[in-house]
């Protein structure tokens, strides 16, 4: 502690010896003028392109062999993150899979357990595919991004890493067989191709349907797997695929991308297994969405397809029938009970890696829970090149091509990596912290709204109130309005296979009380009402019903296929299609699509360029991304201010380097490395440069709301 005073105040020594200059920062929007999207097929194909210089930016994390060579390469900075993703074995809890309308295994719960029983969680992440480049989770929330949400009365591991032993399918194929054996899936008398003899739990013969089943004492059908090729991914698949045709239980197996997996995992749900992978948000209300048969549609959240009745009242209580954190909490720690009492999915790890991106830019803000792949607003907001001008865009690769730029529909990281770029919601988040509520003590920004106010109604329910800036408008140059985020709503509840399906029920009314300020009617008292409709709003004057453009009939055959459907909205529709992407691709955001530099699918990519009229900027110097209100009483103006926060985050990591041995520390921890505070010229060293950068504009305000 000691040490930690001494070196802020030679920093504020330093301070004043700062020199006010000019610098490189736009009036409005980014800095940079340009991001170019590129598009690979995998993760060692995105890796390679940052080595050969072909992206400045990976988004994705780093292996451990990737890592140690980054250490090695003068010309790439690496970074530690905690994830806020999952990666699991997904499991199909339906009665039946299409084409197959006998009972399902996986519709056993017993046979579930069994498969959790299989899944080498700790050998996977002390292998060679992860190296410890992980942390292990039993439930499906991250660790240790979200600790304080995890139950841990069903888990291996505390929250420090101390080993509990609470979960019960940790792996054991003997454990297994005999859940299987118990569970009428004995062996029968077709000879296993895959039998070991040196393994006790190896079956000799195929297992069949236990009775009672419509095929009770026929061999068991062969599971469909689907298994995704990243590295660990497949790793995980092939080991539990192996175990599972050694204990006699038969397999086909597929392994590819995500374009080979989506349609019949997401779309046609004709699969019993599948290595899936989420990026997660900051709160776990998703297991409204997931666990919920209200998921349950073509392409929708739930495709494990759970409905049962002991879970949903608990998915409720997460979600719209929360009226505190802390009722949410418990609810969620009983969807994870029930989680892995009965199998539905198995979580095996979140990653504990690192992201790269090439020496050369500067001021990166370290995204807590998500390194370089999504929340990346102030990322793209702030980041430069240390030769800007004369380099003058970030060239971004992303792990895979999006499978659909649409934002009504689109449900992959992918997808959003763009798409979160071009179109906005009503709120943001600060890229260092996950919880609710205003900040700076939460983590809740302004952004499209200046302020808002949750309050229960005369009715018993939520209402939300939100205060618009005045200085907002679309790429086309149209102003925005209110009437944009109602009609945003409206179609996602007309669409009831669009990606906030959901959550836009919830809003039952809508009052405009002028252009900028709205009223937001929920048939919940969730104090979640505020993120609900928080998804990318779309313009009334292209999107809309009375656009022009095709709306079908929920009657009509082409419901869930023609009108705004497709790849981008409208493309492909036989009625009104829309062959230029630049006509619906039309948002709020920072960047702007540039017209006819679409390229779809692997080795793709796309032109986004600056903005001019986005409503805000930056100021240099500013680390922590706190915003304060100017009054507690909304609405309420407000700003962002360069302080001690800041001062102590740079003081934190200063004389540390990203382009060598990066300790693996939490952003903001004495030593630890953080990119947010490599403000200045040299890349890659958190130096006095830095320092000057902060000290100059130390006190300064900015991104001032009406």
């Amino acid at each position: 502690m000691k040490m930690k005073i001494l070196a802020i105040a030679s920093i504020m020594t330093l301070m004043t010896l700062a020199v006010i200059s000019g610098s490189a920062f736009a009036v409005k929007g980014p800095v940079m003028d340009n991001l170019q999207f590129k598009f690979y097929g995998d993760q060692m194909a995105l890796w390679t392109g940052l080595v050969n210089n072909e992206i400045d930016m990976m988004a994705w994390p780093l292996t451990y062999t990737q890592y140690q060579d980054a250490k090695a390469n003068p010309d790439i900075i690496v970074a530690p993150y905690y994830d806020l993703g999952d990666y699991e074995v997904a499991l199909n809890n339906n009665y039946s899979l299409p084409d197959m309308p006998w009972r399902s295994p996986t519709n056993y719960t017993e046979f579930r357990q069994a498969i959790a029983c299989l899944v080498d969680k700790d050998g996977l992440i002390s292998g060679p595919a992860l190296n410890g480049f992980a942390t292990r989770i039993d439930t499906h929330i991250p660790r240790p991004a979200l600790n304080d949400w995890v139950n841990y009365n069903v888990s291996k591991y505390g929250p420090n890493g101390e080993l509990l032993n609470n979960y019960p399918w940790d792996y054991n194929p003997v454990k297994a067989a005999q859940i299987l054996d118990a569970a009428g899936f004995v062996q029968g008398s077709t000879p296993n191709p895959y039998y070991d003899p040196s393994l006790p739990w190896s079956s000799p013969y195929i297992r069949v349907y236990p009775a009672g089943h419509e095929k009770a004492g026929q061999d068991l059908d062969p599971l469909i797997a689907y298994v995704r090729i990243d590295i660990a991914r497949k790793t995980l698949g092939e080991q539990v695929v192996r175990d599972l045709q050694k204990i006699g239980i038969p397999v086909t197996l597929t392994e590819g991308a995500s374009g080979v997996c989506y349609t019949p995992v997401y779309v046609y749900r004709k699969y019993h297994l599948y290595t899936a992978g989420w990026s997660l948000g900051r709160f776990p209300l998703w297991f409204y969405s997931f666990y919920n048969p209200i998921g349950i549609y073509a392409e929708g959240p739930n495709f494990y397809q759970i409905n049962d009745h002991e879970v949903t009242p608990w998915t409720e209580e997460v979600y719209p029938k929360a009226q505190s954190v802390e009722q949410s909490m418990r609810a969620a720690k009983m969807c994870q009970y029930y989680q892995v009492m009965k199998a539905y999915c198995i979580p095996v790890w979140s990653s504990a890696s690192y992201y790269a991106y090439r020496k050369g830019f500067v001021y990166v803000p370290a995204t807590q829970g998500y390194g370089l792949t999504t929340g990346l607003d102030f990322v793209f907001l702030a980041t430069y090149h240390q030769n800007y001008p004369t380099v003058n865009t970030i060239r971004y690769g992303t792990m895979n091509p999006p499978v659909k730029l649409n934002p009504l529909f689109s449900s992959w990281l992918w997808d959003y990596e763009v798409l979160d770029r071009i179109f906005t919601g009503y709120m943001n988040g600060n890229p260092y912290k996950m919880t609710p509520g205003k900040s700076p003590t939460g983590g809740d920004l302004p952004w499209m709204a200046y302020d808002w106010k949750w309050e229960i109604d005369t009715d018993g329910n939520a209402t939300v109130t939100l205060w618009f800036r005045h200085d907002i408008k679309w790429h086309d140059g149209v102003p925005f309005t209110v009437d944009d985020l109602n009609e945003t709503i409206e179609l996602g509840k007309y669409y009831d296979d669009s990606w906030g399906y959901s959550d836009f029920i919830h809003v039952i009314g809508f009052t405009k009380i002028d252009d900028y300020t709205c009223k937001l009617h929920f048939d919940m008292q969730s104090i979640w009402a505020l993120y609900t409709a928080n998804y990318e709003i779309v313009p009334k004057h292209i999107y809309g019903f009375n656009s022009g453009l095709h709306h079908p009939l929920p009657t009509d055959p082409d419901f869930y296929t023609g009108g705004p459907h497709g790849y981008w909205p409208w493309k492909g529709d036989t009625v009104t299609p829309v062959s230029d992407p630049a006509q619906v691709w039309v948002g709020t955001g920072m960047w702007k699509y540039v017209p006819g530099t679409h390229v779809a699918g692997e080795g793709g990519g796309m032109l986004l360029e600056a903005f001019p009229d986005f409503w805000m900027s930056i100021a240099p110097g500013d680390i922590d991304f706190a915003y304060y209100w100017t009054s507690t009483t909304p609405p309420s103006g407000g700003s962002y201010k360069i302080g001690l926060s800041d001062l102590v985050l740079l003081a934190n990591a200063y004389g540390t380097r990203g382009d060598g041995e990066v300790p693996f520390k939490v952003p903001g921890t004495k030593g630890a490395w953080n990119p947010g505070a490599d403000l200045a010229a040299p890349s890659g060293i958190i130096g006095l440069s830095d320092l000057v950068t902060l000290a100059k504009n130390y006190g300064k305000t900015w991104g001032t709301n009406p």
